[in-house]
């Protein structure tokens, strides 16, 4: 049995709904679908992602010691999602792997977020995209012990006037097939 829903753009509400889910049903394995911006040249609208952890906007990651933001109780700084990429091997639709960030609030500018990375970072070389829903999700599954998986859309990068950004969103409305055939073949492939 599948279950389909929408969550809408933030952390707080997709947290707050999977978890209204996992008390009416035993869900082991949650799949996101959605956007998500590129914070790095290679990442360009339309690209599928596969995201292998999720990282939360506004923990401390520069290792002095002092974790601010960090969740009490063993709760992961990250999420490392399931290494489903290796069941699309040789799938004839194109994906790209790497780190999400997932915070509160829509992030187009890249001054914007090289700052938020500055303060926060000691290193940003993994993080290739950035949406404000992931780590709600992710969080749950944690909790909820089911496995988390996210896929995103690339719809914006960093940065372009709105005119740019609605041609770049328009781009990516044209890959949601994509996406559904990628989650497909993972059904299909028995993965999940």
């Amino acid at each position: 049995d599948v279950i389909f829903g929408a969550c809408g753009a933030s952390s707080y509400l997709s947290t707050m709904y999977l978890s209204e889910l996992f008390s009416l049903f035993p869900i082991p394995t949650v799949i996101k679908v959605g956007e998500a911006v590129a914070v790095v040249p290679e990442l360009v609208p339309g690209d599928l992602f596969l995201a292998e952890a999720v990282y939360p906007h506004g923990l401390n990651y520069h290792g002095d010691g002092y974790r601010y933001g960090e969740l009490p109780g063993g709760i992961p700084g990250a999420f490392v999602c399931p290494k489903v990429a290796d069941a699309l091997a040789g799938v004839e639709i194109p994906f790209k792997t790497g780190s999400l960030m997932s915070g509160e609030k829509a992030i187009y500018e890249r001054g914007e977020f090289e700052s938020i990375l500055k303060r926060r970072y000691l290193y940003a070389d993994h993080i290739g995209a950035y949406n404000t829903s992931s780590y709600g999700l992710a969080l749950t599954c944690y909790l909820h012990q089911a496995k988390y998986i996210d896929l995103s859309i690339i719809a914006f990068g960093l940065g372009g006037n709105e005119e740019q950004k609605m041609a770049m969103h328009k781009v990516a409305l044209e890959h949601q097939e994509d996406a559904s055939r990628l989650i497909l073949r993972l059904f299909e492939g028995g993965t999940l």
